[in-house]
């Protein structure tokens, strides 16, 4: 086998193996859970006047 096969196989080997070894430690379940329990703001429960405050400011930006 020729050098490039031979590293080419390597290569290959050790990616399955690492692939291998990060789906065992899972390390998504270490990442902490970004919805800390606090609710968004309801866009029904926003008063007119700031909407139109919104928009306007919107509009000055554009």
């Amino acid at each position: 086998m020729s050098k490039f096969t031979k590293s080419l196989l390597l290569s290959a080997a050790a990616t399955g193996v690492a692939a291998l070894l990060l789906r065992q430690l899972d390390l998504d379940a270490a990442r902490p859970d970004p919805d800390p329990g606090f609710p968004g703001p309801n866009p029904d429960d926003i008063a007119e006047e700031d909407v139109e405050m919104l928009l306007n400011e919107l509009a000055s930006q554009l």
